[in-house]
């Protein structure tokens, strides 16, 4: 009957391993609110018992448990429960703690305390992360079939695993989107300027392409910074903008060491796109053409993009203004040759996204 038509809906199961009772209980509810579906361990034991007895989506395993390691834990169920992506969290903010941690097949490494937005985001990043490796290791498998069997299948096959990656992308694009209100709508924006940009200067399509679908990651190591920096409505202090420039390292190591073309592309673009072209950028200093080409473009799209678009605590500036800036920053911050590449033809960057110049306000 029209109306009530069954609804079959599957939700995701998730374990909790924290021998702290109230922060255990504290983050149950949370995802339980989120329609999550959890179960609750206080030592690696009991965990191992629960995943024994029933299956799981995910597992927020915390760094050590009633005095064993949750990372021997994270290495047991990448082995024995492949299907179970795991997240380690911790009080403690180590890049290298952090490092061994992924090293064991966690999809992620989460720093206590933990805001909501903190908790289901890392949640949601790590099961899409996870289902993706899943659909791609499908992908992968027919391929080699269509290969053994019918060489024509073969390019459909390529196809669907490109479709995946590119729908991972926009889906970690959009997860940046959900947490820093500075980039809302602005994603697409920097992919069309910055394969409108690859092109002119003469690429390849398929490297034009490519540039296009990864140059919208260039932020996402932003989720890994805390909300009471990311979303701070004043200025940031020195050690704040420290903490804040981390996200292009946390982007590279989110989207390296993988055998993807398309992502290989994104970790260069995310760690280097706040290099500047005088060398006095970061996170490495790189200078000149030390800096990826990738890096060049979209350095110079990001911030074209950003002063034309309007912000919570200001309008986008006139076109005038926006292209002073630009050529003050020609060959300090932006490679001329990328730089002089867009200032030769702004209506066309415009036409990009369907701008046109903002308006004046007042005389």
């Amino acid at each position: 009957m029209r109306g009530k038509e069954a609804r079959v809906t599957t939700r995701h199961r998730v374990l909790l391993v924290d021998d702290d009772e109230q922060i255990r209980h504290e983050h149950g509810r949370m995802l339980v609110a989120a329609d999550y579906d959890c179960a609750l361990a206080a030592r690696c034991s009991e965990a191992r018992g629960l995943l024994a007895q029933s299956q799981f989506s995910l597992a927020v395993c915390e760094l050590r448990v009633a005095g064993e390691s949750g990372v021997d834990l994270t290495r047991e169920i990448a082995s024995d429960h492949p299907a179970t992506a795991v997240l380690i969290a911790s009080a403690e903010d180590d890049p290298l703690i952090a490092e061994i941690a992924l090293d064991s097949g966690a999809c992620g490494y989460l720093v206590k305390p933990l805001t909501r937005n903190e908790l289901l985001i890392g949640v949601a990043n790590a099961l899409y992360r996870r289902r993706s490796e899943q659909q791609n290791d499908l992908l992968l498998q027919r391929l080699e079939h269509a290969v053994k069997e019918r060489a024509g299948d073969v390019r459909a096959a390529i196809e669907g695993m490109r479709a995946s990656q590119d729908e991972t992308v926009h889906r970690l694009s959009r997860a940046v989107e959900m947490r820093d209100v500075k980039t809302g709508g602005q994603i697409e924006q920097i992919g069309e300027i910055s394969a409108y940009l690859a092109a002119r200067l003469g690429l390849p399509p398929d490297r034009v392409d490519m540039l296009r679908i990864a140059s919208p990651m260039h932020d996402v190591g932003k989720v890994g910074i805390a909300d009471r920096i990311l979303l701070k409505p004043g200025n940031l202090t020195e050690q704040e903008r420290a903490e804040m420039e981390r996200h292009t390292q946390i982007g590279f190591e989110l989207l390296s060491s993988s055998s993807s073309d398309l992502l290989a592309m994104a970790a260069g673009i995310a760690l280097t796109h706040h290099e500047r072209f005088d060398g006095s950028g970061y996170p490495r200093g790189l200078a000149g053409e030390e800096i990826p080409l990738e890096g060049r473009i979209v350095a110079v799209a990001d911030v074209f993009d950003a002063l034309m678009s309007d912000r919570v605590y200001r309008s986008a500036f006139p076109l005038q203004e926006v292209l002073e800036v630009m050529r003050q920053g020609r060959g300090t911050h932006f490679d001329p040759v990328v730089l002089d590449l867009l200032l030769s033809d702004v209506d066309a960057v415009l036409r990009l996204g369907n701008r046109t110049e903002p308006e004046r306000q007042g005389p």
